[in-house]
């Protein structure tokens, strides 16, 4: 199990540096702009969500863009493994802090919140990873709040802020979860 989880950890590593274009089907490239959270080929995109096909076989994202600047980004990511994993990378850090865990709170317009501490990796991404066998429940908590969310959900850390539009995520969501499934299926 420890090495299994080191390895999805590994591919976020591989894919986070590469970006694709915004045209659905577009192929991947390894520009280093500062889109270098998207990877895999884009599948479809709602309003301020996109869809991706992984670079790893059968693996997909739901990446959110924030509303206004669209400085903020998360990603949810599933994989033949049945492992789900959600991924915040966290804005001016710059490698020099090695942190452990990092303070994340994510609270819908609907009131509901949580407070959650994930796991850093490589001093840029915070993950919390749900595994088949197993139970991460702040990968649940951060879903809940998700599905509560009406028209925006908040994700804070750092003294920083940021909005996420949720009136299109069902859809994108409905479709990551048909893939995602799939994939479970055709193993």
């Amino acid at each position: 199990m420890f090495w299994h989880r080191w390895g999805v950890l590994t591919a976020f590593a591989v894919m986070l540096p590469v970006s694709a274009g915004a045209e659905p089907g577009a192929a991947v490239n390894t520009g280093t702009d500062t889109a270098g959270y998207r990877q895999g080929v884009l599948l479809d995109t709602f309003g301020n969500w996109q869809v991706r096909r992984g670079l790893v076989d059968n693996t997909y994202l739901l990446i959110g863009e924030s509303s206004g600047d669209g400085e903020g980004h998360f990603w949810l990511h599933c994989d033949q493994n049945h492992l789900m994993t959600v991924a915040v990378p966290l804005a001016e850090r710059n490698g020099q802090e090695r942190l452990r865990s990092h303070g994340i709170k994510i609270r819908a317009d609907t009131g509901a919140a949580r407070d959650m501490s994930l796991v850093v990796f490589e001093s840029f991404v915070a993950v919390a990873i749900d595994y088949d066998g197993g139970r991460n429940d702040k990968v649940a908590d951060f879903l809940t709040v998700l599905r509560a969310a009406k028209e925006k959900v908040t994700i804070s850390y750092s003294h920083k802020s940021f909005d996420y539009d949720v009136t299109q995520l069902p859809a994108a969501q409905a479709r990551f979860l048909h893939l995602c499934n799939r994939t479970s299926a055709h193993q």
